[in-house]
């Protein structure tokens, strides 16, 4: 059986609660889910099913010391392979915790300042109209270095 890494397809999308924009490509993707393994304590698995193309898993775990749940979708393209990962958490505090140590990490300092919270220095808004520009690109099919940014 094929890992979830091997199943991914080179252009796989990620989207989640815990992000603004979509992040694209198997690289970008395999990149931030590596780090943010690391920020799980306790996991454990809930349920997982199969419909169709897509596989749900649901979990929870702590995070930096606050308790989380998450439900992840995987839609698989004709050829099996993960074309779309969307990954969200709950509450919204654990949601912007997540965030936030993604911000803090490597990848959050090389990518996009403003995929992921950053409470010092960003307001609402500027969430507010980064996510707003990532819909605009969006519409008008742009696509740079492997993110929406």
């Amino acid at each position: 059986m094929a890992s979830f890494k091997d199943n991914l397809a080179e252009d796989v999308t990620l989207e989640g609660a815990a992000m603004n924009g979509v992040l694209r490509g198997r690289d970008a993707v395999l990149a931030q889910l590596a780090v943010v393994s690391a920020f799980y304590d306790d996991r454990v698995d809930e349920f997982s099913f199969d419909h169709g193309d897509y596989h749900v898993e649901e979990y929870s775990a702590v995070v930096a010391g606050r308790p989380v749940k998450a439900t992840a979708t995987m839609r698989r393209n004709a050829e099996g392979k993960i074309d779309r990962v969307v990954v969200n958490h709950r509450p919204l505090s654990a949601a912007l915790t997540f965030s936030r140590l993604i911000a803090e990490s490597p990848i959050g300092a090389e990518w996009d300042a403003n995929r992921f919270y950053r409470p010092e220095g960003q307001t609402y808004q500027d969430l507010l109209d980064y996510a707003d520009g990532q819909a605009d690109s969006q519409a008008d099919g742009q696509n740079a270095s492997g993110t929406d940014a």
